[in-house]
């Protein structure tokens, strides 16, 4: 188990290791995505300062922030729920997380990254919650297109209540064993000034109540 203790110990090996070899100690971390790494124990590190006397160690000790660290997860106000996750971590505030170490030799980086299990539990919460927040999100936009879709049908059945009504009542539009071609023909005799696709939807819709309501023939 490693605990905050763990890191400002482990810290201050490094700093006198780097101080019995006249090592400068810089507070950030070396962009590794181009370099050679391989990683280093944390517990050999100091040894490995004093045996390879590097001029540069690279060290980075982070202090915990709840709101800070829930702010930079999330990205956006918070809101009740993440309020709850800053609420239960808010003890672990000024306590060292995460120590991430670094030194060059030969032209390959030796480092370690270091965090605390209550960290890692942390991190593991935050996961969870983003995960559960959107999948929530996700559930409510498919309920709005849901929703928008059924408005948009209904407004569309509404426009085309009158249209469908007058169809119907046409006899030439109930004849026996008539078919859709004949029914659009019809139709589009009735509304000369609607558009082909438009004229297809009513007299579908029309067809449809009619065989619902078993009055098709």
């Amino acid at each position: 188990m490693t605990e905050s203790a763990d890191l400002d110990r482990m810290a201050k090996e490094v700093r006198e290791a780097a101080d019995a070899c006249g090592a400068m100690i810089l507070e950030t971390i070396l962009a590794s995505e181009n370099l050679p790494a391989v990683a280093v124990d944390v517990d050999t590190f100091p040894s490995l300062v004093k045996h390879l006397r590097p001029r540069l160690i690279y060290m980075l000790l982070t202090k915990f922030n709840a709101e800070d660290e829930v702010e930079a997860s999330f990205e956006e106000e918070l809101d009740r729920d993440l309020k709850q996750l800053v609420a239960k971590y808010r003890n672990r505030d000024g306590l060292s997380s995460r120590l991430v170490l670094g030194l060059m030799a030969d032209g390959v980086l030796h480092g370690i990254v270091e965090t605390t299990d209550w960290f890692e539990e942390f991190d593991i919460e935050v996961d969870g919650l983003a995960e559960a927040r959107l999948q929530a999100q996700s559930e409510a936009f498919a309920q709005m297109q849901e929703a928008d879709a059924r408005k948009r049908d209904a407004e569309e059945r509404k426009r085309l209540a009158p249209y469908i009504k007058k169809l119907v009542a046409d006899a030439r539009f109930l004849a026996p064993k008539i078919s859709a071609a004949k029914r659009e023909a019809l139709a589009e005799t009735l509304f000369p000034d609607l558009d082909r696709s438009t004229v297809r939807k009513i007299v579908e819709k029309a067809a449809t109540d009619l065989w619902l309501s078993g009055s098709e023939k």
